[in-house]
Protein backbone atom coordinates (compact mmCIF):
# COMPACT_ATOMS: atom_id res chain seq x y z
CA UNK A 1 0.00 0.00 0.00
CA UNK A 2 3.03 2.52 0.71
CA UNK A 3 4.42 2.33 -2.67
CA UNK A 4 1.16 3.11 -4.09
CA UNK A 5 1.07 5.90 -1.83
CA UNK A 6 4.08 7.46 -2.75
CA UNK A 7 2.85 6.93 -6.85
CA UNK A 8 -0.34 8.62 -6.22
CA UNK A 9 2.05 11.93 -4.17
CA UNK A 10 4.31 12.06 -7.14
CA UNK A 11 1.52 12.04 -9.70
CA UNK A 12 -0.61 14.49 -7.28
CA UNK A 13 2.80 16.98 -7.01
CA UNK A 14 2.69 16.70 -10.88
CA UNK A 15 -1.11 17.30 -11.76
CA UNK A 16 -1.08 20.57 -9.45
CA UNK A 17 1.30 22.64 -10.95
CA UNK A 18 -0.12 21.47 -14.43
CA UNK A 19 -3.47 22.75 -13.40
CA UNK A 20 -2.44 25.91 -12.38
CA UNK A 21 -0.03 26.45 -15.30
CA UNK A 22 3.36 26.20 -13.38
CA UNK A 23 4.41 23.47 -14.79
CA UNK A 24 5.36 25.06 -18.35
CA UNK A 25 6.59 28.05 -19.36
CA UNK A 26 4.31 31.16 -20.80
CA UNK A 27 3.24 30.51 -24.49
CA UNK A 28 5.58 33.42 -26.43
CA UNK A 29 3.70 36.41 -26.78
CA UNK A 30 4.21 37.08 -30.64
CA UNK A 31 6.04 40.42 -30.99
CA UNK A 32 4.72 42.19 -34.31
CA UNK A 33 6.99 42.69 -36.93
CA UNK A 34 7.65 46.48 -37.75
CA UNK A 35 8.27 47.11 -41.62
CA UNK A 36 11.24 49.78 -41.26
CA UNK A 37 10.19 53.30 -42.20
CA UNK A 38 11.06 53.49 -45.94
CA UNK A 39 13.83 56.00 -46.74
CA UNK A 40 12.27 58.48 -49.04
CA UNK A 41 14.93 58.74 -52.08
CA UNK A 42 14.68 61.63 -54.10
CA UNK A 43 14.98 60.81 -57.81
CA UNK A 44 18.91 61.86 -58.83
CA UNK A 45 17.53 63.37 -61.90
CA UNK A 46 16.33 66.45 -60.31
CA UNK A 47 19.89 67.47 -59.33
CA UNK A 48 21.36 66.31 -62.63
CA UNK A 49 18.70 68.78 -63.93
CA UNK A 50 19.78 71.46 -62.02
CA UNK A 51 23.33 70.88 -62.66
CA UNK A 52 22.68 72.68 -66.26
CA UNK A 53 21.79 75.95 -64.94
CA UNK A 54 24.82 78.30 -64.36
CA UNK A 55 24.54 79.81 -60.94
CA UNK A 56 24.63 83.28 -60.07
CA UNK A 57 25.77 84.36 -56.09
CA UNK A 58 23.60 83.38 -54.34
CA UNK A 59 23.53 84.09 -49.78
CA UNK A 60 20.70 82.65 -48.09
CA UNK A 61 18.01 79.80 -48.43
CA UNK A 62 14.41 80.80 -47.32
CA UNK A 63 12.16 78.04 -46.18
CA UNK A 64 8.74 78.84 -46.57
CA UNK A 65 5.02 76.91 -46.20
CA UNK A 66 2.31 77.74 -48.89
CA UNK A 67 -0.23 78.35 -46.05
CA UNK A 68 -2.80 75.95 -47.93
CA UNK A 69 -3.33 72.49 -47.75
CA UNK A 70 -3.57 71.74 -51.43
CA UNK A 71 -1.45 73.75 -54.47
CA UNK A 72 1.95 73.22 -57.26
CA UNK A 73 3.86 75.46 -58.55
CA UNK A 74 1.79 75.60 -61.46
CA UNK A 75 -1.30 77.10 -59.39
CA UNK A 76 0.72 79.62 -57.15
CA UNK A 77 2.72 81.07 -60.35
CA UNK A 78 -1.19 81.18 -61.62
CA UNK A 79 -1.81 83.30 -58.25
CA UNK A 80 1.47 85.42 -58.28
CA UNK A 81 0.72 86.39 -61.86
CA UNK A 82 -3.24 86.78 -61.71
CA UNK A 83 -3.92 88.09 -58.11
CA UNK A 84 -0.74 89.73 -57.23
CA UNK A 85 0.05 90.90 -60.89
CA UNK A 86 3.85 89.73 -60.87
CA UNK A 87 4.81 89.65 -64.19
CA UNK A 88 7.06 87.15 -63.23
CA UNK A 89 4.95 84.79 -61.87
CA UNK A 90 5.98 82.38 -59.48
CA UNK A 91 7.71 84.37 -56.40
CA UNK A 92 9.41 81.45 -55.21
CA UNK A 93 12.71 79.41 -56.50
CA UNK A 94 11.40 76.02 -55.95
CA UNK A 95 7.98 74.20 -54.39
CA UNK A 96 8.09 71.00 -52.81
CA UNK A 97 4.45 69.21 -52.89
CA UNK A 98 2.58 67.54 -50.35
CA UNK A 99 0.20 64.58 -52.80
CA UNK A 100 -2.55 67.66 -52.89
CA UNK A 101 -1.50 69.36 -56.66
CA UNK A 102 2.13 67.47 -56.91
CA UNK A 103 3.11 64.31 -55.88
CA UNK A 104 4.35 64.36 -52.60
CA UNK A 105 7.68 65.01 -52.04
CA UNK A 106 8.21 66.23 -55.00
CA UNK A 107 10.68 69.02 -56.32
CA UNK A 108 9.34 71.48 -58.62
CA UNK A 109 11.40 74.35 -59.91
CA UNK A 110 10.30 77.73 -61.04
CA UNK A 111 10.99 79.57 -63.74
CA UNK A 112 13.29 82.26 -61.22
CA UNK A 113 15.77 79.89 -60.81
CA UNK A 114 15.91 79.01 -64.17
CA UNK A 115 16.29 82.44 -65.14
CA UNK A 116 18.73 82.90 -62.15
CA UNK A 117 16.18 85.69 -61.19
CA UNK A 118 15.51 87.25 -57.98
CA UNK A 119 12.68 85.89 -56.05
CA UNK A 120 9.41 87.65 -54.67
CA UNK A 121 9.23 85.55 -51.62
CA UNK A 122 10.89 87.40 -48.46
CA UNK A 123 9.60 90.82 -48.17
CA UNK A 124 12.84 92.16 -48.04
CA UNK A 125 14.72 92.99 -50.50
CA UNK A 126 18.69 91.84 -49.57
CA UNK A 127 16.71 88.16 -48.85
CA UNK A 128 14.64 88.94 -52.11
CA UNK A 129 18.02 89.35 -54.11
CA UNK A 130 20.38 87.08 -52.92
CA UNK A 131 17.78 84.37 -51.09
CA UNK A 132 16.97 80.95 -52.86
CA UNK A 133 12.94 80.52 -51.86
CA UNK A 134 11.96 77.02 -51.35
CA UNK A 135 7.96 76.76 -50.76
CA UNK A 136 6.87 73.66 -48.96
CA UNK A 137 3.11 73.21 -49.86
CA UNK A 138 1.17 72.51 -46.61
CA UNK A 139 -0.36 74.86 -43.37
CA UNK A 140 2.04 73.96 -40.71
CA UNK A 141 0.53 76.21 -38.36
CA UNK A 142 -2.07 73.08 -38.15
CA UNK A 143 0.29 70.10 -38.98
CA UNK A 144 3.93 69.03 -39.83
CA UNK A 145 5.75 68.69 -43.55
CA UNK A 146 5.60 65.24 -44.82
CA UNK A 147 8.17 63.04 -44.39
CA UNK A 148 8.44 62.91 -47.92
CA UNK A 149 8.86 66.40 -48.18
CA UNK A 150 11.15 67.02 -45.09
CA UNK A 151 13.54 64.46 -46.43
CA UNK A 152 13.03 66.12 -50.46
CA UNK A 153 13.82 69.97 -48.74
CA UNK A 154 16.82 68.37 -46.54
CA UNK A 155 18.81 66.73 -49.63
CA UNK A 156 17.79 69.78 -52.06
CA UNK A 157 19.25 72.46 -49.44
CA UNK A 158 22.00 70.11 -48.97
CA UNK A 159 22.43 70.15 -52.89
CA UNK A 160 22.19 73.96 -53.16
CA UNK A 161 24.62 74.76 -50.13
CA UNK A 162 27.09 72.60 -52.19
CA UNK A 163 26.46 74.20 -55.21
CA UNK A 164 25.89 77.78 -54.02
CA UNK A 165 28.78 77.61 -51.19
CA UNK A 166 25.71 78.37 -48.59
CA UNK A 167 26.45 77.66 -45.18
CA UNK A 168 23.84 76.37 -42.61
CA UNK A 169 23.68 79.31 -40.44
CA UNK A 170 22.38 81.02 -43.60
CA UNK A 171 19.60 78.61 -44.17
CA UNK A 172 16.68 80.82 -42.76
CA UNK A 173 13.05 80.24 -41.97
CA UNK A 174 10.84 83.04 -43.49
CA UNK A 175 10.07 84.62 -39.86
CA UNK A 176 13.41 85.18 -39.67
CA UNK A 177 13.50 87.59 -41.77
CA UNK A 178 10.28 89.17 -41.55
CA UNK A 179 7.39 89.52 -39.09
CA UNK A 180 5.35 86.52 -39.95
CA UNK A 181 4.24 83.28 -38.56
CA UNK A 182 5.21 81.45 -41.71
CA UNK A 183 6.56 78.29 -42.31
CA UNK A 184 4.69 77.57 -39.24
CA UNK A 185 4.45 76.57 -35.23
CA UNK A 186 4.67 73.58 -36.79
CA UNK A 187 7.49 73.35 -38.99
CA UNK A 188 10.58 71.28 -37.38
CA UNK A 189 12.94 73.69 -37.96
CA UNK A 190 15.78 71.83 -35.23
CA UNK A 191 15.09 68.72 -36.85
CA UNK A 192 15.79 70.13 -40.51
CA UNK A 193 19.17 71.54 -38.94
CA UNK A 194 20.11 68.28 -37.36
CA UNK A 195 19.43 66.44 -41.06
CA UNK A 196 21.84 69.26 -43.25
CA UNK A 197 24.81 68.15 -40.58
Amino acid sequence: MGKYKWFYLRALLLVIPILHGCSMPPAPVPIPIQKPKAKIIVPRTIFSKLDNYKVRRWKYIIIHHSAMDKGSAYSIDRYHREDRGWRNGLGYHFVIGNGNGARNGKIEIGGRWRKQMKGAHAGNNEYNQYGIGICLIGNFENKRPSEAQLSALADLIKYLQKRCNIPTRKVFRHKDVKITACPGSHFPYYELMTRLK
